[in-house]
């Protein structure tokens, strides 16, 4: 008898602990949240803008003509990936091309402190920086 009520509450113990292992709808619908659609190229450029505002202190003029130009960047980097495909060897000159055209571009719109800020936040961006991209790890005290 005392076996099998012991085998009975283990047995009790089991399904009630698989019973909190499953996923709520609320938890579900937060994952599910964190799927969203790929953003438009106006979009992206409507966020960098907002971004590069931020944190060059652009102007409203010069917010809007580098949002203008980072659109036309983000249309014309679409096309050219469509165009080469897989092949990024084959591309690389041309986007390299539209890349220098750009920078050029960027340059004519920020001032020299700005532009200076901007090639900084590209290399710390792009690995790099002063510490070649590497998060420091705090020393353990």
């Amino acid at each position: 008898m005392k076996k099998n009520l012991l085998l009975l509450v283990a047995l009790a113990f089991a399904t009630a602990g698989t019973s909190f292992a499953q996923t709520t709808p609320a938890a579900a619908s937060m994952v599910q949240a964190r799927k969203q659609a790929p953003k438009s190229p106006a979009q992206k450029a409507d966020r960098q803008a907002g971004k590069m505002a931020r944190e060059l202190g652009l102007n409203a003029d010069q917010e809007a003509k580098v949002e203008l130009l980072l659109l036309a960047r983000q249309q014309e980097t679409a096309a050219l990936k469509t165009k080469y495909g897989t092949d990024k060897k084959a591309g690389r000159p041309e986007m390299k091309a539209a890349h220098d055209r750009y920078q050029t571009q960027f340059k004519a719109i920020l001032t020299p402190e700005q532009y200076a800020k901007f090639s900084q936040m590209k290399a710390d961006h792009h690995g790099h920086g002063k510490d070649g991209g590497k998060m420091k790890m705090k020393a353990k005290a």
